[in-house]
């Protein structure tokens, strides 16, 4: 080994905390970093060692398999790194723990397998917030998405038939009116989890809906407003251009996102598309005339009698 490198990693650990935290801020991201040096923080205390977990390329696989045995602090950075491969996802799910699994499941660069699945079924299928977290990754490998289905059945079926239907091949024709059921059940359920923890605000209203997810997007914008979710359907197909603005207007939507909402509506046919100048002028116009409480009364009265004037 260089004299350099042990030079360096003899200070860094005589060092304290906070000059080490610099250096680990500093080589996180840094691919020249001597591999001893992010050793050395890479299995420091959690308040140091946090950047280097998180996004540093120069730690070994079998490295990051043994940092994830350190602690769940630990497990939840590296389920946030960029490419995580099909031995750390494992090794990360072997743990069962929620909070670890939402973001590894939500992890696009997360390779999933079927062992992933065997280890974590039995918590998914009751668990709305990782069924959202996986059906936010808009598909999943075929052999983990076989392996929750033998694991929990039915309970994971309606996620499966929207994000890997060929895994269920076998069961012939689907997309009745029950799984609908289920799919605004998961996202009522959903949406309330994170109402709970104050953890849902617009720009999940704004994802779920440019996602296609009406299912999530409906129960959020309800939650948001104050409105039953029937009630905002209701009156979003009787006034769609006007009640979609008002709603973004309600959420705390920026002006940005109020027409970015306006065109995936239009987009799934549950609003009337509009020139886009008109479209920005509708959304301009609104948001001038209302207040986010002016906008939120509207909406109630329309919901109570049919009218939002």
């Amino acid at each position: 080994m260089k004299r350099s490198t042990v030079t360096s990693r003899a200070f860094l650990q005589a060092a304290e905390a906070r000059v080490r935290a610099q250096a680990a801020l500093k080589l996180s991201q840094c691919d020249w970093a001597p591999l001893e040096t992010i050793r050395v923080l890479a299995f420091d205390a959690y308040a140091v060692s946090a950047p280097v977990l998180l996004h540093s390329e120069c730690l070994k696989e079998q490295d990051l398999l043994a940092l994830a045995g350190l602690g769940a602090e630990q497990r939840s950075a590296l389920a946030k790194r960029r490419v995580i491969s099909d031995k750390l996802a494992e090794r990360i799910s072997q743990y069962r723990e929620r909070g670890c699994l939402a973001l590894l499941f939500a992890n696009l660069g997360a390779q999933l397998t079927a062992t992933c699945a065997e280890q974590t079924a039995d918590i998914i299928k009751a668990d709305a917030m990782l069924q959202s977290a996986l059906s936010r990754r808009g598909s999943l490998e075929l052999d983990f998405a076989q392996a929750l289905y033998e694991a929990a059945g039915e309970a994971v079926s309606a996620l499966l038939k929207e994000v890997c239907p060929e895994a269920l091949d076998h069961l012939g024709e689907y997309g009745t009116a029950d799984d609908e059921d289920k799919l605004d059940d998961l996202g009522a359920s959903l949406t309330d989890e994170l109402r709970k923890i104050d953890a849902l605000n617009a720009a999940d209203v704004l994802r779920a809906t440019q996602n296609g997810r009406a299912d999530i997007s409906d129960h959020a914008v309800a939650r948001l407003t104050g409105l039953e979710p029937a009630d905002w359907r209701q009156a979003l197909r009787r006034s769609p251009v006007r009640v979609s603005i008002l709603a973004a207007r309600a959420m705390a939507m920026n002006i940005d996102h109020a027409h970015l909402f306006f065109e995936a509506l239009c987009e799934q046919g549950r609003a009337h598309p509009l020139p886009l100048d008109a479209a920005k002028r509708a959304v301009g116009e609104l948001y001038q005339q209302y207040s986010r409480d002016a906008a939120r009364q509207a909406l109630h009265r329309m919901s109570a009698d049919g009218s939002i004037h």
